[in-house]
């Protein structure tokens, strides 16, 4: 390999050391709130992420991006795609049936507003915010289903690429029945998009939930902050929730994921199971 070639590539074999991961960790953790633990698994996962970032921003290592990170001048599209490398995007449509089971009933105490908002807080790439949608679609009359405007919000940019395209592969639908697919998509050559007509529906937008104020000047009846507190320390996870407490009307509804909701105890909130609050008047 000539010397050329090697600067090309010089951190295919790099690891990263203790200092420059703490100094990776700590950036993260200042911008976003999300809070990775010093373990080998996330050693990995750094080093296999932030390669892609290396390259498209013509950095030669490891540690020259730690350098970089550490400047408060630092280029906001290296930030956003740093931040973007490091998020986890796990979703899928109909995520935790549960919640869709109960999502009707606890719409039922909205039916009389004029406008009903929902705010899907950490939507990724889409699905929870549309399957919200759909839900709603199937078990309200139209005229109530009219009223309903969705707000979905995320960190990471490009999910919300995605989000807002509405388009899906034959693998991401795959556990959507027949008739819901034949409902809700259009297909050209096994690429599945959200018909006009339902896309239009949801706004999508970016948004952290480690920076409060958030930037939103509406209240809403139900908010969806599912799968993603388990990223945050114990204490920012109550502080995230009491932010999303002031953006609910009294009597509204909190859905968190099913595994997040045993660490989350507020007077605010009267829990009702199966990770579903109700803000109290």
């Amino acid at each position: 390999m000539s010397d050329s070639t090697a600067r090309l590539f010089p951190f295919e074999e790099n690891v990263i050391s203790f200092d420059t991961f703490s100094i990776y960790t700590q950036f993260l953790y200042k911008q976003t709130g999300i809070n990775l633990e010093n373990d080998s698994k996330n050693y990995a996962l750094f080093g296999h992420r932030l390669k892609k970032v290396l390259r498209l921003h013509q950095i030669e290592s490891f540690e020259e991006l730690a350098e970089i990170l550490k400047n408060k001048n630092i280029d906001p599209t290296l930030k956003t795609d740093f931040i973007n490398s490091l998020t986890t995007n796990k979703t899928e449509f109909f995520r935790e049936k549960e919640h869709f089971d109960l999502l009707p009933k606890v719409f039922s105490d909205y039916i009389k507003k004029q406008t009903i908002y929902i705010w899907c807080s950490a939507c990724s790439t889409g699905q929870e915010a549309y399957s919200i949608l759909f839900n709603l679609h199937q078990n309200l009359p139209p005229a109530i289903f009219n009223k309903v405007k969705i707000l979905a919000t995320d960190i990471d940019t490009a999910v919300l690429k995605t989000a807002t395209d509405g388009v899906y592969t034959e693998e991401q639908v795959g556990d959507l029945s027949s008739k819901d697919v034949e409902t809700y998509f259009e297909s050209i050559y096994n690429i599945y998009s959200v018909k006009p007509e339902f896309k239009e529906r949801v706004y999508f937008s970016q948004l952290n939930l480690f920076n409060y104020p958030y930037p939103i000047n509406k209240k809403f009846e139900i908010i969806f902050c599912r799968n993603v507190l388990i990223y945050f320390k114990q204490e920012d996870r109550i502080k995230i929730c009491n932010h999303l407490v002031d953006y609910l009307n009294p009597q509204g509804h909190l859905f968190l994921g099913l595994s997040e909701s045993a660490s989350i105890k507020l007077n605010t909130l009267d829990y009702l199971g199966n990770a579903l609050y109700r803000k109290k008047s």
